[in-house]
């Protein structure tokens, strides 16, 4: 039986919609500013910040840029550096407390056991040791990672209001000198003198 072609078609638009779709993340870069097109020439309409769960709608390849869907709905294009599949420390640190909260009571419950029992968990509560080790370090690297990142957020949030600061005086001191052009200009030209008008006329 010869499998139909326009079935085939169908299925293959289909599997492209549900990757082009795929759940993504904003990376842990503070935040990113989401376009109204594939640059950064395009208005900016909103901004994503880190750790965001985003869906994937299209990328383009040319510009760098990809279209999501935000969480509030909005749809835009932001850079395409700005997203990872991997989820961010932000997000992966309450999984990694929840692991190590559960590690440490099946610690403790495998130490209040009977000592008659001891010697057949000793290989489970060493596994459980190393466990818990390895997940104090990882949670340790995740706090160290978002500080580090909470740091950068502030310094880029001063450098953000003083150049709006900036733009600010720039456009008082424009508006300054169009209002002192326009006093200027009314005290003056009253009082300049007029032409007379010459009489063309025949006497």
């Amino acid at each position: 039986m010869k499998f139909p072609i326009s079935l085939f078609i169908i299925l293959l638009s289909f599997s492209a919609s549900n990757l082009s779709a795929a759940t993504r993340y904003v990376s842990d870069q503070l935040f990113t500013y989401m376009h109204s097109g594939p640059s950064s020439q395009f208005r900016i309409i909103g901004s994503v910040n880190a750790g965001t769960v985003i869906r994937l709608i299209e990328h383009n390849q040319g510009s760098g840029y990809s279209k999501v869907v935000d969480p509030k709905g909005r749809s835009g294009w932001i850079d395409t550096k700005f997203i990872t599949k991997k989820m961010p420390a932000m997000l992966r640190l309450p999984q990694v407390e929840k692991s190590l909260s559960t590690a440490q009571s099946e610690l403790q419950s495998i130490g209040d056991k009977n000592e008659a029992s001891l010697n057949s968990k000793q290989q489970s509560l060493s596994q459980q040791i190393k466990t818990n080790d390895q997940l104090l370090v990882q949670r340790q690297e995740l706090l160290d990672k978002i500080q580090a990142l909470q740091v950068d957020n502030n310094r880029l949030q001063n450098h953000i209001t003083n150049q709006s600061e900036e733009v600010e005086m720039q456009w008082f001191m424009k508006g300054a000198g169009i209002i002192i052009l326009g006093i200027f200009i009314g005290l003056i030209v009253p009082h300049m003198p007029r032409r007379k008008k010459k009489n063309d006329q025949w006497a």
